[in-house]
């Protein structure tokens, strides 16, 4: 067991995991705490930030080939937070969906190499 959770964590899988928690859930904390406005937070972190995580992280899953569980990762930190942070906002529901539509649009998109 021990082993198994070794190469976990030193698999590139847990790295993105990592990553997109950190990004995802501990980012909008911290700009909360920072008493940024509403509109700041949705329009810098939600549309700008997690965006561009979404581009990345679908262009990462086409060129190293992962499976397509993977698609789920950053989209599912998002939506953690969600779960626990901005339940009642609608809003947050429809990023979720577009973080792994763009996910999949750029994973299409990009071409081998």
């Amino acid at each position: 067991m021990k082993i198994k959770i070794l190469k976990f964590w030193y698999s590139d899988y847990c790295k993105i995991i990592l990553l997109a928690l950190l990004i995802a859930v501990t980012l909008p904390l911290i700009a909360s705490s920072f008493h940024l406005g509403k509109s700041w937070r949705i329009g810098l972190l939600f549309i700008i930030v997690n965006i561009t995580v979404s581009i990345i992280m679908g262009r990462w899953i086409k060129k190293t080939q992962q499976p397509s569980w993977v698609f789920g990762i950053f989209p599912g930190a998002f939506l953690v937070l969600v779960l626990l942070r901005y339940t009642l906002s609608i809003y947050a529901y429809l990023f979720f969906v577009l973080y792994g539509l763009i996910e999949y649009l750029t994973f299409i998109l990009t071409k081998k190499h």
